[in-house]
């Protein structure tokens, strides 16, 4: 007896001694009662304690219940070895725990469950087949994706298939890792989906740009009965602004001023996308913000990121000062689409101000903020703030490298650009097909011809990516640009680039360039071939011929010119002209 009262005593701890302030440098006085809990109830003697499971579950659930950090998270396992008689409830909890630690407890999470089936002869619930399929991201997910299907099968073998909860995670987690098939096939399984069952699966395919799948769920659930709410309502409008369908998105806009939920903030949020995505224009976007009863940072981001993508970038940023006017606190998504606004505007003071108040957010550290103030300072011109950025951010992926390798091959540093890349390969990171343009541009602008050749053989060999007709285009122009016109011609015909006129196009300047007239009209044959209605093989060559004084064949060219009906855009030029006295 007085072992389960002292127990009780330790659950109460945290409640009775109130928490210090947390800091960043210590952990805080909940971590520390809670240690302080852990501590007594694993010195009970494993009879007395025995028959207090529940209070054994009562500390589990109290380590467990905040986002799985290391202090608590190793506690909580100390605890759960030690709890003489385990039952679905103990299992559930550390399960739950370790799924919102990450993807690096994965392994862990299944050999949890695997005690659960075998030491502890416990049968699973719904609940620890959810846990259990909760990953936090689509990469974590496509990695899980043989774990998920193993998963699945016990849920058939334990009859818990047709279970809307469980259902549920199955078919969020198929749609993560991109397996539609199987996320269709889950929620047919479902006996009687409620409406939390319906909106995960419209807001799957929605976030698999099926739009119309989602609209189709919509009908169904509508027809048996179902009754929508907002969320369902903010998961067919994502759905309208992948499919870019605004006369679906107008209905719906009416069907939430029916239901009553057009100033709901969730409701309007997705609305302003809509509008802004599918090109209904600045002005509905804007008269849905005004109707929203409390916007939120969501709200002005939406309305931010639309008018960026739309081209207005002066306007978003006077939006954005509107914003910060009125108290409005700035998140990492809505900092990242200001700086893409300034960006635009290549406004490096405003840029700066904005990233000053990201530092002052506490936000500098952020890798995809990180990445978006070093394509502001790169397109402001300012290289060197580019680079104090990336050297003091805390993580890189292939996002934060690939825009190094862009911004210095854009500023004409080619050969940075090149030491980046080397360096992004050296640190592990994997480049994909867009960082291989970007370094391949890099040195065609450059002029690095030999390293520019290496990087294109180790593209395949080394990372088994396929080179597409932008990669080759770049090394035809690198070539090319060098003088070996002859090996850029022999590498349009290797690589199977007959029909492309854009690498056709490359040769035709670069024959132009070292004045190679031969090779230049069977360049522009070959583009005039592909693409009649230009002009620009025809006058290219022209001025070719006249510059090797080939007169007759400049006259025979613009002749083929006026006779072909193609026509020459005329030049524009633009000077100041001072006002008059």
């Amino acid at each position: 007896m007085g072992s389960q009262t002292l127990a009780r005593g330790a659950l109460t701890v945290s409640r009775t001694h109130p928490p210090s302030t947390p800091t960043r440098a210590s952990p805080s006085g909940r971590d520390h009662s809670l240690s302080a809990a852990a501590a007594r109830v694993l010195r009970l003697e494993a009879p007395a304690a025995a028959s207090s499971t529940y209070l054994w579950n009562r500390l589990l659930g109290l380590l467990c219940s905040g986002s799985g950090a290391p202090g608590p998270l190793a506690l909580a396992r100390r605890v759960f070895d030690a709890m003489p008689e385990r039952d679905a409830v103990s299992h559930n909890t550390l399960i739950a725990c370790l799924s919102r630690a990450g993807h690096g407890h994965a392994a862990e999470r299944a050999r949890t469950y695997s005690r659960m089936l075998r030491e502890d002869g416990v049968m699973p619930t719904g609940t620890t087949l959810s846990a259990l399929l909760t990953v936090s991201g689509g990469d974590a997910a496509s990695a899980c994706r043989g774990f998920f299907r193993q998963v699945h099968a016990h849920a058939v073998r334990f009859g818990l298939c047709s279970n809307a909860f469980v259902g549920s995670a199955l078919v969020r987690a198929y749609q993560r890792c991109g397996d539609a098939d199987a996320m269709f096939g889950v929620f047919e399984e479902i006996d009687e989906p409620d409406v939390v069952c319906w909106n995960v699966m419209i807001d799957a395919c929605a976030r698999s740009r099926r739009a119309w799948r989602a609209v189709e769920m919509l009908s169904r659930m509508c027809r048996g009965g179902g009754v929508a709410d907002r969320f369902t309502l903010a998961s067919i409008l994502k759905a309208c602004s992948c499919g870019h369908d605004l006369g679906l998105g107008m209905q719906l806009h009416a069907w939430a001023w029916k239901i009553g939920s057009e100033s709901e903030t969730a409701t309007c949020n997705a609305l302003i996308t809509m509008y802004l995505k599918c090109g209904g224009g600045v002005h509905s976007a804007a008269n849905v913000f005004d109707g929203i009863s409390e916007p939120n940072i969501i709200s002005w981001t939406a309305v931010i990121a639309g008018l960026v993508q739309n081209g207005l970038a002066m306007e978003a940023a006077g939006f954005y000062k509107h914003m910060v006017r009125v108290g409005e606190k700035e998140n990492d998504f809505c900092f990242t689409s200001v700086l893409s606004a300034f960006s635009n505007l290549a406004s490096l003071e405003h840029g700066k101000m904005v990233h000053c108040r990201a530092v002052k957010a506490g936000f500098c550290f952020d890798t995809i903020l990180g990445n978006a103030l070093l394509d502001m300072y790169f397109k402001c011109g300012s290289s060197a703030d580019a680079q104090f950025v990336f050297d003091a951010m805390q993580a890189h992926d292939v996002v934060s490298w690939t825009a190094m390798v862009v911004g210095y091959g854009r500023h004409g540093e080619a050969r940075k650009a090149v030491e980046c890349f080397r360096a992004m390969v050296d640190g592990g990171f994997k480049p994909d097909s867009i960082t291989f343009l970007a370094v391949l541009s890099a040195c065609s602008r450059g002029g690095i011809v030999d390293e520019g050749l290496n990087i294109f053989r180790c593209m395949a060999e080394d990372h088994g990516i396929k080179p597409d007709r932008e990669h080759c285009a770049c090394l035809v122009h690198l070539l090319g640009h060098a003088g070996r016109l002859n090996e850029a011609e022999t590498l349009i015909r290797k690589m199977g680039l007959q029909l492309d006129s854009f690498a056709w196009e490359s040769l035709l300047s670069a024959c132009g360039i070292h004045g190679e007239v031969e090779l230049g009209k069977r360049s522009a044959g070959k583009v005039m071939e592909l693409e009649p209605w230009k002009d620009g093989p025809y006058v290219l060559l022209s001025n070719m011929c006249a510059e090797q004084c080939q007169w007759r064949e400049k006259e025979t060219l613009r002749g083929r010119l006026d006779y072909s009906n193609v026509r020459k855009d005329a030049a524009l030029s633009w000077f100041p002209v001072s006002e008059a006295n």
